[in-house]
């Protein structure tokens, strides 16, 4: 019981900074994603400290910060190159032509720092990792999912309701991959990290044109939640992954 209201408190205390910081710079698309991700590390590292006791080092490793394995990152790549042929095809079958949002180089460091780094220390380097011990895979995913989706219930504040909806759904399926590419990441956050950020900043860097606009949203929520599932079909050397 202990271990689980220090595991919940740190997870709330974390992130009860990370929309209020977000929301005070402006970082809806990573304006200040950097400032957002280097906040939400530190808080998060600092947790793991006080809370468990651990030294900097090896919280810092704890928090999957270390040396992710080939394995993990070539899957991780495969994955959002997969996910990013998507789009040409989506937008040539809708007879739609792509561009890019103004000055979206700019975002794309800030949005990998917020929505990709920031949120997988979060959840899966700090959340997961405490679940994991002790329990098979699929039971600490499954634990880690709940408040994973539950900070997304904060999307129909701010998005109409049918992509808040989708984008909640998209949280509960997509948690298993990303905690699979974790693990197979050698207990790292880089390869969950990557494929976070595309599934959230491709969706605000790449503008249709015509209807495409209104459709693709929801379009590209089905391909994430589908995609990231071949995930599993790479076999892992971690006998308790299964």
């Amino acid at each position: 019981t202990g271990s689980w209201t220090r595991l919940l408190a740190g997870l709330v205390a974390v992130f009860g900074l990370f929309p209020g910081i977000a929301s005070g710079l402006g970082s809806d698309r990573g304006q200040a994603g950097i400032v957002v991700g280097v906040a939400v590390v530190v808080a998060t590292l600092g947790v793991q400290r006080w809370l468990f006791g651990q030294p900097a080092r090896v919280a810092l490793k704890s928090l999957g910060l270390g040396r992710p394995t080939a394995v993990g990152i070539t899957a991780a790549a495969l994955i959002t190159a997969l996910l990013l042929v998507a789009i040409p095809i989506f937008a040539a079958r809708r007879g739609s032509t792509i561009t890019m949002s103004p000055g979206w180089a700019w975002l794309l460091p800030g949005l990998l720092a917020q929505a990709g780094i920031a949120e997988e220390v979060l959840f899966r380097g700090y959340l997961f990792r405490h679940l994991r011990q002790g329990r098979t895979f699929r039971r600490a995913a499954l634990l880690s999912m709940g408040p994973f989706a539950a900070v997304h219930l904060l999307m129909f504040v701010s998005l109409p309701w049918p992509v808040a909806a989708a984008s909640l759904a998209l949280a509960v399926v997509v948690s298993f991959p990303l905690a699979r590419l974790f693990e197979l990441g050698g207990d790292t956050i880089w390869a969950p990290a990557l494929l976070h950020f595309v599934i959230q900043g491709a969706i605000k860097v790449v503008v249709l044109s015509g209807d495409s606009s209104a459709v693709f949203p929801l379009v590209w929520i089905a391909v994430c939640a589908v995609v990231p599932y071949v995930v599993f079909l790479i076999p892992s050397r971690v006998p308790s992954s299964r």
